[in-house]
């Protein structure tokens, strides 16, 4: 006999880590009530942006112990022909339902992905749109980014740094009482 079917073991069906959150099938699932209050509230330029929600299951921390709460994809060209949407929002499914993920820390999560659908603009600051008329979208970045040590080491340096060191003086008591304003270091 050959070597076919010998001392193989049959692999177990792969099991995809997403799955679309269908709000045809229930639109008042929480994910899709709390994205429509927040875009209503924050985010009226994404009202013609088509937005579907994901869970993306099994996320372990990367090297450095960071855990991916969500994350927000434009449609290629290429998704946009095969289906309607703009942009998927992917949501860490076990930290979305861990008991400690309240509503509060639910509605900030899709705040912040929401903050990345960005229309495009031409060089006369007008919308863009597609040969197809469609919209065209972008993702926008963060506005900083910083290493924890630097911040330690070097206190707010930036501009943008400086901007969220504001902010956070400013929700002090309320958002961050753990922050303390001698904690904050604004270098001029």
């Amino acid at each position: 006999m050959g070597k076919r079917g010998f001392g193989k073991k049959k692999k177990a069906a792969k099991v995809p880590p997403f799955e679309l959150i269908d709000h045809k099938v229930n639109p008042k699932l929480e994910p899709y009530r709390l994205m429509e209050e927040i875009r209503k509230a924050h985010h009226p330029d994404t009202a013609d942006a088509k937005i579907v929600l994901a869970w993306r299951k099994g996320i372990k921390p990367d090297s450095d112990g960071h855990l991916v709460l969500g994350k927000c994809i434009k449609a290629s060209d290429l998704q946009r022909e095969l289906v309607d949407w703009d942009f998927v929002i992917l949501i860490n499914f076990e930290v979305w339902q861990s008991s400690e993920f309240t509503k509060e820390k639910k509605m900030a999560l899709l705040d912040h992905e929401l903050m990345h659908c960005d229309q495009a603009v031409d060089k006369d600051g007008e919308p863009k749109v597609d040969a197809a008329g469609r919209r065209v979208w972008r993702i926008r970045s963060h506005d900083f980014q910083e290493f924890h040590a630097i911040i330690d080491r070097h206190g707010l340096w930036q501009k943008d740094l400086e901007r969220v060191g504001e902010t956070i003086l400013k929700k002090q008591g309320t958002l961050f009482p753990e922050v303390k304003p001698e904690k904050v270091v604004v270098i001029q």
